[in-house]
């Protein structure tokens, strides 16, 4: 179950950090940012299975398009979940109990390009820091 998403500079959204329950409810005005959190899952989805380019170029073929007010030059995006209990065994040290993806994309001051900055997995244990 996904318990965070985090996200900033990414499209309408510059910073949120929310946690995530067995059950939630997303609710708001209309262009307040709804569709944009629910999209940092699906990015992310697209961007493991698919790579870089498929999971930008479903949104915009304009990168700028993807980053806060059109500004800076890239965003960060994490997920926490809780892994399931059975995968928990497979594990060495049984104790971890999370995991976080982070990444952070951006273009390249060289060449223009879109790249991948920084993107880590990491195990967490115990209660999740937030």
């Amino acid at each position: 179950m996904i318990t965070l998403i985090e996200a900033l500079n990414y499209r309408c959204l510059k910073y949120i950090q929310q946690s995530l329950g067995p059950f939630q409810a997303l609710v708001g005005p209309n262009a307040s940012g709804k569709t944009t959190f629910l999209d940092v899952v699906a990015f992310l989805g697209k961007l493991v299975s698919e790579g870089l380019d498929a999971a930008v170029h479903d949104r915009t073929s304009n990168f700028e398009d993807l980053l806060w007010r059109r500004s800076g030059n890239g965003f960060e995006l994490a997920i926490e979940a809780s892994i399931p209990e059975e995968k928990r065994q497979l594990l060495p040290e049984k104790e971890y109990d999370t995991i976080r993806y982070e990444i952070s994309l951006g273009t390249s001051p060289a060449t223009g390009e879109i790249e991948i900055g920084n993107e880590k997995v990491l195990l967490k244990k115990g209660e999740t820091l937030r």
